[in-house]
């Protein structure tokens, strides 16, 4: 699974919460790969993140990171700005033919995002107002063409959030038994 959105969209909170829901019908485990954390083993300066070049081996890495766990057995959660579909094909074409990737695009109103970076104290240039103002003008998802379930995080909890995408999956997945709890 793939879960895309712009910044502070909750993300990492909704992979993780996935992943824990997940664990039950994994035979071997479930692995969330964070698209971020990626990109800062590829800078151990840990610069601004905003080198094009560096994404997109990050992003082709997160592919062959799933491919490698997928092949060991465990579902995999990706979860980074993979909202065009440049950034997912280099992440895809890093997956076998026999990996169905399914997609949840998070939307997020541009007040709550603000309000979230500010919020966080981990959170660099993402807290600046005309940065992430810059970052949602750009961002748009052109996952066009396939099947995305979209979930507004603005207003919906995250227990909320997991348990539609669980339900979504469990309806692509048939025996998908999630637990209870997120």
């Amino acid at each position: 699974m793939v879960v895309g959105g712009p910044i502070a969209s909750g993300k990492s909170s909704l992979a993780r919460a996935l992943a824990i829901r997940l664990e039950e019908s994994c035979v071997a485990g479930v692995a969330v790969v964070d698209l971020d954390l990626v990109y800062e083993m590829l800078d151990p300066a840990g610069r601004a993140k905003d080198d094009g070049r560096l994404w997109s081996l990050a992003r082709r890495i997160s592919g062959r990171l799933a491919a490698a766990l997928v092949t060991e057995g465990r579902c995999v959660v990706v979860e980074g700005d993979l909202a065009t579909d440049v950034a997912l094909g280099e992440l895809e074409g890093e997956l076998s033919g026999e990996v169905t990737v399914r997609l949840v695009m998070l939307e997020v109103a541009f007040e709550t995002a603000l309000a979230r970076a500010r919020a966080d104290p981990t959170r660099g240039l993402s807290k600046d107002r005309r940065f992430l103002s810059s970052h949602y003008d750009e961002f748009a998802a052109e996952w066009n063409g396939r099947d995305v379930l979209r979930l507004e995080t603005g207003t919906a909890s995250l227990v909320e959030t997991t348990s539609a995408a669980v339900a979504w999956l469990a309806r692509e997945r048939p025996g998908v038994s999630p637990r209870s709890k997120p």
